[in-house]
């Protein structure tokens, strides 16, 4: 009932945000076709209204009617509450596109998905972990073969490149990344604990690229030059939050960044092949030259 209801809500959300002012007939109409609505109900203005109050006490958007001489227009009233919190708006990209493909059913075979790991099962609990300030009791195995067993204080989850990550307190100044999937046993324990006042997940990941954090280094300037098509995929999806255009012209274009050269950031470099040259700092230079090199010579 409870997954039900936000299917309703998020959908409610989604159309408004995409269609803009529309009358309570519109958006009716819009119900009855909908994936979501797969018992063929009829939207009542008076769920409609419990909707709307559900909408800003779960998510904070408020829907507003603008009246008129025989005219109310529904909108939202507050599209910037969307766009500030990246968890709505990451649930309702995921929703809308959900949305898209189910209406879409019929040529499945025409669309194809990425495969995502193994691990997806231990996010529920891990967030009812979150939510309440529990400890849990975990066992875990690397892809080395390392293994872990103890209990540990979730502090904030992580997806990137398809994986979901948990980072944790294991004792009191020590922390460690685990990736879900790699993940033997997990279970929510009846011990709470403090949640650290002075931790911030945004900030904890804030100098980094991807998923390697915690771990010293300093914050780096780093300069890097574009060519061929890449400069374009960087300016519509940046590398970094950090990232600024430096210089452009027919043969490349510079960008800077703002962050530790991380294990996952010289991934992402080298995933450019050609197309990416580290210009500055000397030192990432070198160490991008020295990787190069080695597998050039695994090919000799």
């Amino acid at each position: 009932m409870v997954e039900l209801l936000l299917k309703r809500y998020l959908w409610l959300i989604d159309t408004l945000k995409r269609g803009g002012e529309m009358n309570f007939e519109e958006i009716a109409g819009l119900w009855a076709k909908s994936s979501v609505n797969d018992n063929g109900s009829v939207l009542s203005k008076r769920t409609f209204y419990n909707h709307c109050k559900a909408v800003a006490r779960h998510f904070g958007i408020e829907i507003v009617c603008r009246r008129g001489r025989g005219l109310n227009l529904y909108s939202i009233a507050n599209p910037e509450a969307i766009e500030e919190n990246s968890l709505t708006k990451w649930v309702l990209d995921g929703f809308s596109l959900g949305e898209l493909l189910l209406g879409n059913g019929s040529i499945a075979d025409k669309i194809l998905l990425e495969e995502i790991p193994s691990g997806r099962e231990w996010l529920e609990p891990v967030l009812q972990a979150l939510q309440a300030n529990r400890r849990i009791e975990l066992e875990y195995e690397n892809f080395f073969g390392l293994k872990f067993g103890g209990t540990v204080s979730p502090l904030c989850v992580k997806l990137f490149k398809r994986r979901w990550y948990m980072v944790c307190r294991v004792r009191e100044e020590r922390m460690r990344i685990f990736s879900l999937d790699r993940v033997k046993n997990l279970r929510v324990t009846d011990v709470g604990f403090v949640y650290p006042a002075d931790f911030v997940a945004a900030d904890y990941f804030r100098d980094v690229f991807g998923i390697v954090a915690g771990t010293g280094g300093e914050v780096e300037n780093i300069v890097i030059r574009t060519y061929a098509e890449l400069p374009g995929y960087l300016r519509s999806l940046p590398m970094h939050h950090s990232q600024r255009e430096l210089d452009s012209n027919e043969e490349y274009t510079d960008f800077s960044l703002r962050l530790k050269p991380s294990f996952d950031f010289i991934q992402e470099l080298l995933l450019h092949r050609d197309q990416l040259e580290v210009l500055s700092p000397q030192k990432l230079r070198e160490e991008i030259a020295e990787i190069i090199t080695k597998m050039k010579n695994h090919y000799e």
